[in-house]
């Protein structure tokens, strides 16, 4: 048992260590969306979309659209 248990602390050692790594790649993932959305006019990255889930919203020119599914409204 004491065997296993030393397994499963080192697994979870190199998971915490993963997820410390993912979280900060994706910190600057967001913070180079929203400098890339500014050089191209969008006024800002919102939430996800409610409709396909698989893009953040867009606000450019009074309308908010998502990338992925079209979906789109005047703001």
């Amino acid at each position: 048992m004491n065997r296993q248990h030393r397994r499963l602390a080192g697994e979870c050692a190199d998971l915490r260590e993963r997820l410390v790594e993912t979280e900060e790649r994706v910190e600057q993932l967001q913070n180079t969306l929203q400098a890339v959305a500014r050089e191209a006019g969008i006024a800002s990255v919102t939430h996800p979309c409610r409709r396909c889930e698989q893009s953040l919203l867009l606000v450019r020119d009074g309308r908010i659209y998502c990338p992925s599914c079209r979906y789109g409204r005047s703001v």
